[in-house]
């Protein structure tokens, strides 16, 4: 199979010790798997297609390298790296001979199966159906479906197909239910692309479960088709994030009565995630994500997933006074948690994340910005990352970079949960900046996201009485103080993060001044 055509190459084959997933580019030994990448994987199905016999090395050139212009070393440095991991049989023989003036042939026998499927946690994205003959559409569609599988690679766990299999149903007639059930994955991501008017792009994306043939998600996204250049990075974004949400949610057991044993660890933990970042802060979604993600470390003590869930749980827990927990004991369990979570999924972006939020807890805001960038390299997409970093560069003194990092999470993720604390960071960098109407406005959306969530309440509280609105800020006071831990002065700096840096010492104290006066008490 390659990326220009659809052929016989089958689906799932076996080469001596070695299983081989074409339409995955993935090879498998004794239960370890390696990612091929695509041309490397062209070549071992157009030798295994060869039946034993030679190949000469033009052909090889012509097939896998198709339209690019290389020399016979970049078939020479494939040869190589696929000798060395296919590695020799039982009578010490390499899989791959080279012909001397000839070419090469696989010498070991190939045996043909069908595919088992990548279970659970896999996706198919197929190329988006380009409505119209317009040749920008066919290009938008191209580079959208490569932006997604790139990103959705990029999540551990996932089973994305890849591209080279997926570009060949370009001109498909079956339905994306059956070629899913072809691929052997559990999920298909479908969409179509149309133009409405000379220049506006309208891209439909939806998500189908293939058991069920059920189309469970679906979104539409329209901007003008020039500008697609510029925003192609945010459209990609906001897509793979969402589809990331109702995907984690889709493979969970559906029903309220599956018994915890008859789920897997990383199942456990996904209920957990789905609780803390699917949705809004409580501190009932708190409790009931704990529960899930106790019961994953209980089945696997090394799930990084579950680490990740209880890290936000504890921080949670500390900052909000949910559970019970003091916060110095809330802090220091999110910080182990949140360490073991990097040990056990250091490719997991949500586990750089969490260590970014325990850090700026405990007052390390350098420490949390690096692990943000870190989580950025890993996922460009990772819509919560910029809106903590906007509050972690607020703290170290620049609030003015705010406003662009939460517009960016906005428009990745317009309707996560979390949104309610990147409009908290835009509250208290516009308190940072004095521009106390700002402030105000950011703190209501934030309200208007999750009302819950008392720090939107504090923040809005001290912008109202800094432009004279104290009644408004009278009441979110006796709010705090009714509601919340946030009930005096001192017990407002004791919950907040530590404040370690110059200008987050001055923001605290200017906020705390204008709560004061707004009748938060000084005293506990």
């Amino acid at each position: 199979m390659s990326n220009e055509s659809t052929d016989a190459s089958p689906a799932s084959f076996t080469i001596g010790h070695w299983s081989v997933h074409a339409m995955y580019d993935r090879v498998e030994r004794d239960g370890v798997s390696h990612k091929l990448e695509p041309r490397t994987m062209r070549l071992l199905l157009t030798l295994a297609r060869a039946g034993g016999q030679v190949v000469p090395s033009a052909s090889l050139l012509a097939t896998v390298w198709a339209g690019v212009v290389v020399t016979p070393s970049s078939l020479y440095e494939s040869i190589s790296r696929l000798r060395k991991l296919l590695g020799r049989d039982d009578q010490g023989l390499y899989a791959l001979e080279s012909v001397p003036r000839k070419g090469y042939r696989l010498r070991w026998p190939v045996a043909v199966g069908t595919s088992p499927g990548l279970g659970e946690r896999s996706i198919a994205v197929l190329p988006f159906e380009a409505a119209g003959p317009d040749e920008r559409l066919q290009f938008i569609s191209q580079s959208l479906v490569d932006g997604l599988i790139g990103e959705l690679s990029r999540q551990p766990e996932l089973a994305v197909v890849a591209r080279g299999t997926m570009i060949g149903y370009a001109r498909r007639r079956e339905s994306p239910v059956a070629i899913g059930r072809y691929l052997g994955v559990r999920s298909v991501v479908d969409g179509r692309l149309n133009l409405l008017g000379p220049d506006m792009l309208a891209i439909e994306a939806e998500l189908i479960d293939v058991p069920s043939g059920r189309q469970t998600w679906t979104e539409v996204i329209e901007l003008p088709a020039s500008h697609w250049p510029q925003s192609a990075a945010v459209v990609v974004g906001r897509l793979a994030r969402a589809l990331t949400f109702e995907f984690q949610a889709g493979v969970l057991p559906q029903g309220r009565d599956v018994p915890v044993e008859a789920l897997s660890a990383r199942s456990l933990a996904t209920q957990a995630w789905v609780e803390l970042f699917a949705r809004p802060e409580t501190a009932e979604t708190n409790l009931r994500a704990r529960h899930w993600a106790q019961a994953a470390l209980q089945r696997d003590a090394q799930c990084g997933l579950a680490e990740i869930c209880l890290a936000t749980c504890c921080w949670r827990a500390g900052q909000f006074g949910w559970d019970g927990l003091n916060e110095e004991d809330a802090r220091s369990r999110a910080h182990d948690h949140a360490e073991r979570a990097i040990t056990f999924a250091p490719n997991e972006p949500d586990a750089h994340y969490v260590l970014a939020l325990i850090a700026y807890g405990r007052g390390e805001t350098v420490r949390a910005e690096e692990a943000l960038r870190q989580c950025l390299r890993l996922s460009a997409s990772f819509a919560p990352a910029y809106g903590l970093l906007a509050l972690v560069r607020t703290r170290l003194g620049h609030p003015e970079e705010a406003s662009a990092l939460c517009d960016r999470a906005l428009a990745l993720s317009p309707r996560e949960p979390l949104r309610a604390v990147w409009y908290l960071a835009l509250a208290w960098s516009a308190l940072a900046r004095r521009d106390y109407a700002a402030a105000l406005d950011a703190a209501q959306r934030g309200m208007a996201a999750n009302p819950g969530l008392p720090t939107n309440y504090a923040a809005g509280a001290a912008a109202a009485q800094a432009l004279g609105e104290t009644d408004l800020a009278a009441r979110w006071v006796q709010l705090l103080r009714e509601r919340s831990v946030f009930g005096s002065v001192p017990a407002f700096f004791r919950r907040m993060p530590v404040a370690t840096s110059p200008a987050h010492r001055r923001q605290m104290l200017e906020a705390a001044r204008w709560l004061a006066q707004a009748g938060l008490p000084e005293t506990e």
